[in-house]
């Protein structure tokens, strides 16, 4: 995790000591820059279609571009980041990758994410969150245990998208990953190998496969009502049938074998309640929750979780450079807090005055008051202290939102 340490005292002095340049100068020409916050970009991941993947940010390579003429105008890694960057006046987009983006590779997902934002004149610009998200199609092969039986060394399953290829051979347990463009993108599988002794092939296309998406491939054996022996298959008129999933939020979704239509469509039924395009909402009344606050007597900390529906869970992790994982631990406490399920933290979670377990679970607002807590990093001297927190609904619905706290 970058170092945010003194990034205000950083950016003051920086402001503070252009301005005095411009003066001693006195060019009379009026300035034309201003200053990146770099230190409030927060680059998360949304592991959405990734079950259960964790992924280390530190490495993502953040870019810079003009955004009228997408010239690259700086680049970085994650951790490498600097505090504050100036640059002209303009429009300017800013990119988080977590590394090349291949035609296809072996368990390589390619997480990425943009956003635009407007640098003004003698202004800081602050960035906030970037949520990255699979950018690349992933793909895997599944086998019914009754044809796994059969099947020969031999066979393998040779999947195609865009420019990218990959050999499934039998014994492949790898996820594939494929580049693939934003819409309207065509998968072929090839199923090919001895099967109880016959050599037989399965060919299958596959429509709308959109970046982001884990396409599911599961081949079994299926009865045929004409057995073809002549031309090579079972002699019992078994056949090697195909079927495609995709997975939406962590849940599997069959996709249909007749009609291919858009995995993430609507349901036309006008009497189902649609999903909520959005997830919970992490914000506060008091304060800007994206803006860094500086902990001070009297100040009240709180922030409101909102969501359309029910939680499901609420995580909190803490990156501080001075509030260390075994300094919590010295407290019983822990960096990663699951309010949701809190285990053994619990009474010192509600000590807190946190809400745990039944006070999360099922809510549709919660209040996460963090004032108490303010109190202990005082104490603990200068330093930032960071809150990522993840709110997730029940329909795996996720927020994930950053709260920054600085002790001076």
């Amino acid at each position: 995790m970058k170092k945010i340490l003194y990034s205000f005292f950083i950016i003051f002095l920086s402001v503070a000591m252009i301005s005095c340049h411009n003066e001693k100068l006195d060019t009379g020409e009026p300035a034309t820059t201003g200053t990146i916050d770099l230190s409030t970009l927060i680059v998360n991941c949304d592991y959405s279609t990734e079950v259960l993947r964790s992924v280390d940010v530190s490495d993502f390579i953040i870019s810079i571009y003009d955004n009228k003429t997408q010239t690259p105008l700086a680049q970085w890694k994650y951790s490498d980041m600097p505090e504050v960057y100036t640059a002209e006046a303009g429009s300017y987009i800013i990119k988080a990758e977590s590394g090349e983006l291949k035609n296809a590779d072996w368990d390589a997902p390619y997480y990425a994410a943009q956003k635009d934002f407007v640098v003004e004149v003698n202004k800081i610009t602050a960035i906030g969150d970037v949520v990255c998200k699979l950018s690349n199609v992933k793909v895997t092969i599944e086998y019914s245990q009754e044809l796994l039986a059969m099947m020969g060394d031999d066979c393998k399953v040779n999947v195609s998208l865009g420019k990218g290829m990959l050999d499934f051979v039998k014994s492949e347990p790898r996820a594939g990953y494929f580049a693939a463009d934003d819409e309207n993108n065509r998968l072929y599988a090839y199923f090919t190998g001895t099967v109880d002794g016959f050599v037989d092939t399965t060919y299958r296309e596959i429509d709308n496969v959109k970046p982001g998406e884990w396409r599911i491939l599961r081949y079994s054996l299926k009865q045929n009502d004409t057995p073809y022996v002549e031309n090579g298959s079972f002699s019992a008129g078994l056949v090697v049938d195909v079927t495609c999933s995709v997975v939406e939020h962590n849940v599997m979704v069959d996709v249909s074998e007749d009609i291919m239509e858009d995995p993430e469509g609507g349901n036309d039924d006008p009497g189902d309640d649609p999903k909520p395009s959005e997830g919970p909402v992490i914000t506060s009344q008091a304060f800007d929750i994206k803006e860094p606050q500086i902990i001070t007597d009297g100040l009240v900390i709180i922030v409101d979780v909102n969501s359309e529906i029910p939680l499901a869970g609420f995580v909190v992790d803490i990156v501080s450079e001075t509030l260390t994982a075994e300094e919590l631990e010295a407290v019983n406490l822990s960096s990663h807090l699951d309010l949701a399920y809190p285990g053994d933290l619990r009474p010192q979670l509600e000590g807190l005055g946190f809400p745990v377990g039944e006070n999360v679970l099922g809510k549709n607002y919660i209040s996460f008051d963090i004032t108490q807590f303010a109190g202990l990093l005082a104490a603990l001297g200068n330093g930032t202290h960071q809150f990522v927190m993840t709110a997730t609904d029940e329909a795996n619905n996720q927020t994930v939102e950053t709260l920054t706290l600085i002790a001076q």
